[in-house]
């Protein structure tokens, strides 16, 4: 295997598990079979321009599929209920933003005990 495809695929697998997206799903919402996404995470192949351009729209950070370069923090990489909730915090009122400021804030501190 070339070590490109090997890379790219842990990458696709990485940014899969980011956004907390089974292999089926993940595959179909790229208009692929799961054997191809397989190859893909394998490193036995790459996918095109096309299905990266729905990876994109999906939240992957295809810039760093390809390149290993994280993207800056950007609309385009994040995952659409990452776009949800920024665009619920960017239309809220002073109060709206600080109200969901205090879940986020109560949400994390509850995942660090768990830990």
């Amino acid at each position: 295997m070339d070590e490109f495809c090997e890379l790219i695929g842990e990458r696709i697998k990485e940014e899969r598990f980011r956004l907390d997206m089974p292999q089926l799903a993940f595959a179909e919402a790229c208009n692929v079979s799961r054997g191809a996404l397989l190859k893909w995470e394998k490193g036995e192949a790459t996918p095109n321009a096309g299905v990266l351009a729905l990876m994109a729209g999906l939240g992957v950070d295809v810039l760093y599929v390809v390149t290993g370069q994280k993207a800056s923090a950007s609309e385009s990489t994040l995952a659409p209920a990452e776009r949800e909730l920024l665009q619920a915090w960017r239309s809220s009122s002073v109060e709206g933003r600080a109200a969901l400021e205090a879940v986020a804030k109560l949400a994390f501190s509850s995942e660090e005990k768990e830990k």
